[in-house]
This record gives structure tokens, C-alpha cells and sequence, in this order.
């Protein structure tokens, strides 16, 4: 709708302008991106155009019908998003720009009359318009106190109107763990939306040269949204769309330009090409986050997107639920459980209580990590958990009664359990490495994305998500069998980064398990000379993510174990 919106302003900047602007509001991979979900911007940025587009075909037209469109757009800015009294001192800011634009470049002896003439206009407009403008006072007031009292059943809302004000003034000064840089929108668009910044810097140049009041204005609508969401210190990612709208108008005013001059077929031959390039890079950045990398935090436009780890959490409540029907009681004690109401909503019985409750029992408990402590001091009976990860740093446990899992997962059970270690293996049955499988999930459960042998030691740092060469959530299990030469007591460690497990000959020896940061834990195991099964489980939930396994032979010191002493069957 957006896009269609450009429609009217055709006449402003052109067909191919037109069509460029369009093309990149339609295509842009963050706009596309935040466009996926509930999120204010998107509203926010067409009820702005919107604005736009009223005011400047009422200037052109004069017609009140333009009126109604613009105070209506203004009122649902306003029900909208608290930043709107940034949009509009933005709009009032830029506009007074524009005029003052116009009115210096006429001849000195008429530039009083001229900017006279804006108010007497104005004062003119408001009186031949007078029942137009009550009206719209009308409608304003009613698009208010409509969307602010929850459309009549809650009247203290309407305060709300200005106290959300105060409300995220306070949130932007104090950032609230948002905190970014002054040149952290520069960066996201470098990283997502170079093409639209390296046109939209063109098309302001061009704008200037041809001083208009509408390139005028849309010059410094570009540059003043962007200064001051900048110097807010409370940023988020898809704050960045309040800027791309008019970087867009001013690239499609820059490329129509560009085409205005254009006369020779070979010119053609040169534009059109880069001008197809151009937009087929926009497209497949697009398509690749939208629908490829979507919740990978190594792109700084994944902020706080559900994981796809909540499809295994699916899974699993699916094939609970053929044994139990959908009617199966489903106890939601998380404090943090969005956007699970909509994927629960067939399970007629799962309850969202917010925090633990007295008596949580149930087939099936889901808990965040804040909270599994205090639940497990009220269990009753046997319970098997795994781990889910909803949304960066927002964990989930299950908590399935014993007697349902082993009843639904009993063949992954008898999977794991023919992986145990094997009696005796000799050497021309096994070569160098252990085997690694790689799931993005962090319990290692479903199909692996990535399985190969281990051609070194199990080793790797990775300090943030731009490091990692996997999303996050991962988990890897790495399996084979561990060459021992002297037989007696070994100490086996690892150091990790999220949670990590060592298994030899089918005994755990090292539960370094768990959320944490950095880690290092050990555990002894006394070894007879020859092979000896092992299985090792690590996975990383976001963040740094570290991974070392590590020995201490007798009368050794600890050092990682080397790839000379793993091995997996051929």
C-alpha cells in the first residue's frame, strides 16, 4: 500500500522515478523484513507518506477532500507510535525549509510580499475551507479517542495521548539496554541498503541543484529523521524505515534525472543494464533475509525475531499430541512466552499463567530459564526436559511427564541408545576423526544440516554472531571412538560456551550442560588401553560461542585432545 501511495506524487519526480521509488520501498530488504511482522513502522511510515501526499495535491488542487485525508493520516500517526512528535516536527521543520527555499530564490524587492503571502494564503484557505477544517478537527478528536480507548471500553487510555510521551522520552534517554552508536543506521544501511544510499545521496544533490519545493523538502526530511534518530541513543533496527521512505523519493528523483538527459540509444544501452543490476542485488539481499536468514543475529536487522527452533518446539507438542490429543494440558509458566499463543492456538488446553504457578503439574510445563529453578521445587513425579530457544535470550524448557515421553519418543531413545558404545572395534575398521553433526537447534534433535569428520582437534572461538559461520541457535554432537595407548586415570574437560557434555564408553564424564558463559569443568575416568567409545554434545544459544575438549593423560598435563587419537568407523 505503501508503494501505491507514490502514486500521486508522480508528477514530482517522474515515471522512471516513480517506478525506482517504488521499486525500492517494494523490494528494500529492511522494509520487506519489518514488513513480516506486527511491528508500529510500517503503519507508521504510510499514514506519514500519506501526510505527504495530501498536503502536496492540496496545494496543487485546493480540493478539502485532500484536507480529510491529511488530519485523518495525522490522527492515526498519532494512535500509532510515540515518536510521532518526531515525524511531525520533522515534517514542520522541513516544510519551513522549503518555503524559505522558494521565497530566497525570488527577486530580493519581492521576498517579504512572497513570504507575506504564505500566511495570508493559509488564513485565506482556512476560511473558504472553514467547514472542511471543523470537520476534521472532529474526525481528529474521534480517530483519537476511538484507537485510545480501546474503541470505548477503556476511557483512561485516552491519557495516554501525551503521557506515552513522557513515557519514551524517558525510554530514549535511558536507553533500556538499546543503546547504540551515532552512526549505527550509517551502518545498516552500508551493510543492507548501499544502492538506496549511494542514489538517495545523489538524488539529494540533484534536488539542490533544481531547488523545488518538494525536492527541497524531502532533502531534509531524509537528512533531519536521520540526525535525530541518531542522536537518540535508544536505537533499534526497524527504526531505520523512517529514514528509507524519503531516501527512496530522493533516489527516484535522481535516476528520473538521470534518464531526463539521457538522448543516445547507447546511453540506454549503458543505463539500462546497470539499472536492472542494480535492483536484482536489492532483490536477492531481500530474499535472502526474508526467507533464508530471518532469525540469524549475524544480521544486525535480527533483533529480537522468533528463532525457527520454535518449530522443533512444534514438533515436539505434535507428536505429544497423537498420543494425547490436542486437548492435552499444556502449562505455560514462562514470563516470557510471545508469540506461542498463536502457534498453541489449536491446543485448547494450554495456559498462559506468566510466572510459576502453586501447583504447575501438567503433562507438559514450559518454563524460561528464570523460572526452572522455582518450578522444580514444585514438581511431583518424573519429568524429561529440552531446551528450546524462542527469541534471542529467551529461553524455553519442556518439562514432559516421564511416562508420555518415553511413550512418544521411545524410538529416538532406541536411536541414541544403538550409538552407546560397541565392546570391541579393531583399528582397520576406523579412520582418523570423529564424526560431527550439526542441527540448528540446541538439543540436536531432527535431521542435521551439516554432517562431516572432524579433520582436527574440537576447537573453535567465536566472540559474537558476526564470527560464527552457523545461526544461532546450533548444536553439535561429535561421535567415534577415543584411541587410549596407557591404560589408568584420565582427566577429561571442556571449556564452553554455551553448555557442552562428554560421554566415554557410554558414562557421562564431563556435564559442563547448561546457559553459561565460559566454563571450564572437568571429570576423571579411569581408561584400559584401546578404543573407547565417545560422544560429545555441545550447542550454543547466541552470543560468544566457545567449544574445547580437552585431556589431561596420566602424568600429563591438560592440553586439547588431538585429532591423532579420535576416530570414527568407516
Amino acid at each position: 500500500m505503501t508503494v501505491a501511495l507514490l502514486y500521486p506524487l508522480h508528477k514530482r519526480f517522474g515515471a522512471m522515478g516513480l517506478l525506482t521509488a517504488g521499486l525500492l520501498v517494494a523490494l528494500s530488504p529492511s522494509i520487506s523484513f519489518f514488513s513480516r511482522d506486527t511491528i508500529h513502522e510500517i503503519y507508521l511510515i504510510f499514514f506519514s507518506l500519506a501526510i505527504i501526499v495530501s498536503f502536496f495535491l492540496y496545494s496543487e488542487t485546493r480540493k478539502s477532500r485532500y484536507i480529510y485525508f491529511a488530519v485523518a493520516s495525522i490522527a492515526f500517526v498519532i494512535t500509532i507510535k510515540e515518536t510521532y512528535i518526531i515525524t511531525f516536527a520533522v515534517f514542520a521543520l522541513s516544510l519551513i525549509i522549503a518555503y524559505c527555499f522558494e521565497v530566497g530564490l525570488s527577486p530580493k524587492g519581492t521576498r517579504y510580499a512572497r513570504f507575506k503571502n504564505i500566511f495570508t494564503t493559509f488564513a485565506s484557505e482556512c476560511k473558504r475551507h472553514k467547514y472542511a477544517v471543523g470537520i476534521s478537527v472532529g474526525m481528529f478528536f474521534l480517530i483519537n479517542f476511538l484507537f485510545y480507548s480501546s474503541f470505548f471500553t477503556y476511557y483512561e487510555g485516552v491519557n495516554g495521548i501525551l503521557r506515552t510521551l513522557k513515557i519514551w522520552s524517558k525510554t530514549g534517554v535511558h536507553q533500556g539496554g538499546h543503546a547504540k552508536p551515532f552512526f549505527y543506521y550509517f551502518k545498516l544501511f552500508r551493510k543492507f541498503e548501499l544502492p538506496m544510499l549511494v542514489l538517495g545521496i545523489a538524488g539529494f544533490y540533484y534536488a539542490f541543484r533544481h531547488r523545488s519545493k518538494f525536492t527541497v523538502f524531502v532533502s531534509f526530511w531524509a537528512i533531519l529523521i536521520y540526525v535525530v534518530y541518531s542522536l537518540i541513543p535508544y536505537k533499534t533496527p526497524w527504526l531505520v524505515v523512517n529514514i528509507l521512505l524519503p531516501l527512496s523519493i530522493l533516489a527516484g528523483i535522481f535516476v528520473n534525472g538521470i534518464f531526463g538527459i539521457v538522448k543516445k540509444r547507447w546511453h540506454y544501452a549503458i543505463f539500462y543494464p546497470i539499472y536492472v543490476i542494480i535492483f536484482g542485488i536489492i532483490c536477492y539481499q531481500s530474499i535472502m533475509l526474508n526467507f533464508k536468514n530471518y532469525d540469524d543475529e549475524r544480521y544486525e536487522l535480527v533483533y529480537v525475531q522468533t528463532k525457527r527452533d520454535v518449530y522443533n518446539l512444534m514438533n515436539r507438542m505434535e507428536s505429544l499430541s497423537n498420543t494425547s490429543g490436542k486437548s492435552i494440558v499444556i502449562n505455560i509458566v514462562s514470563k516470557e512466552y510471545w508469540p506461542l499463543p498463536w502457534y498453541f492456538r489449536e491446543y485448547k488446553n494450554a495456559r498462559f499463567w506468566g510466572s510459576v504457578i502453586d501447583n504447575p503439574n501438567a503433562p507438559v510445563i514450559l518454563v524460561d530459564k528464570s523460572g526452572e529453578s522455582k518450578l522444580k521445587e514444585k514438581l511431583k513425579g518424573k519429568y524429561k526436559k529440552e531446551r528450546f530457544v524462542l527469541r534471542p535470550g529467551v529461553w524455553l524448557v519442556a518439562y514432559i511427564q516421564e511416562d508420555l515421553y518415553n511413550a512418544v519418543c521411545g524410538e529416538e531413545a532406541t536411536s541414541k541408545a544403538a550409538s552407546l558404545p560397541i565392546t570391541k572395534v579393531s583399528k582397520d575398521e576406523l579412520e582418523q576423526g570423529l564424526t560431527g553433526k550439526y542441527y540448528y537447534n540446541i538439543e540436536c534433535i531432527g535431521l542435521p544440516f551439516l554432517s562431516r569428520v572432524e579433520k582436527n582437534s574440537i576447537s573453535f572461538t567465536y566472540n559474537d554472531e558476526t564470527q560464527k559461520p552457523y545461526r544461532s541457535p546450533f548444536g553439535i554432537e561429535w561421535e567415534g571412538y577415543l584411541s587410549i595407548a596407557q591404560k589408568g586415570v584420565y582427566q577429561f574437560a571442556t571449556k564452553s560456551d554455551d553448555g557442552s557434555v562428554v560421554y566415554i564408553d557410554g558414562n557421562l564424564v564431563v556435564d559442563n550442560d547448561d546457559l553459561h558463559a565460559m566454563r571450564h569443568i572437568t571429570g576423571v575416568v579411569s581408561l584400559g588401553e584401546g578404543f573407547h567409545h565417545v560422544r560429545i554434545k555441545y550447542f550454543d544459544g547466541g552470543g560468544g560461542a566457545i567449544m574445547e575438549f580437552l585431556w589431561t593423560p596420566p602424568g600429563g598435563s591438560e592440553s586439547l585432545v588431538p585429532v591423532q587419537v579420535l576416530f570414527h568407523k568407516k
